[in-house]
């Protein structure tokens, strides 16, 4: 079973859409009366309702920097490595899963590098264009995906993609849906 999830952002709240099932809605912090361990520090929380009374994972940020997948009763799920803040050529992504296995995505997949290679004259038309127009700064973005497949096995199929679109796709076996949200919301909430 393939789970589809799109972000969506408003003013006051931020929630995963999942395609086929509940909202998933992220807090920030933790639910009241929901301690966390020695040594972490509240991220932010994934709930199956606004109010965050019944959460399904909490984020937490390890000593190290590095964000701790957390179940409400502190089970370890996975452990995210995020990026330097500096944004540099295809930033690596990481999730550490409990069994020793590691997940490694960066931005940008060998097809779609090659499609970013074809249309760049298209791309550069568009881009005089825009700058000809009273068109908004940053309304392009490059046609990248991002990946998540273990390191050593480049051909083997992905854990977890994400389109150019902001749109994540977590295949059904392997990897936890809670930590695939997880994933999702951290690489856009802001650090």
């Amino acid at each position: 079973m393939t789970l589809v999830f799109t972000r969506h952002t408003d003013a006051k709240r931020y929630e995963l859409r999942p395609r086929g099932a509940a909202t998933v809605h992220v807090l920030r912090g933790v639910p009241d009366g929901h301690l966390l361990p020695q040594g972490y520090k509240p991220r932010f929380t994934l709930a199956a309702n606004p109010a965050g009374t019944s959460p399904l994972a909490v984020i937490a940020r390890k000593n190290d920097g590095r964000l701790a997948v957390l179940t409400p009763d502190h089970e370890h799920l996975a452990e995210l490595h995020l990026p330097p803040r500096k944004k540099r050529w295809r930033p690596p992504y990481e999730i550490h899963l409990p069994d020793g296995i590691v997940l490694r995505g960066q931005q940008g997949t060998a097809p779609s590098l090659l499609l970013c290679l074809v249309l760049l004259p298209f791309t550069l038309l568009y881009m005089a264009a825009l700058a000809l127009s009273d068109a908004p700064a940053g309304t392009t973005t490059a046609p990248l995906r991002t990946a998540w497949k273990q390191p050593g096995k480049p051909f083997s199929r992905a854990t977890l993609t994400e389109s150019a679109r902001g749109r994540f796709r977590a295949g059904g076996e392997g990897l936890d849906h809670r930590v695939a949200y997880a994933q999702a919301v951290a690489k856009y909430w802001e650090r």
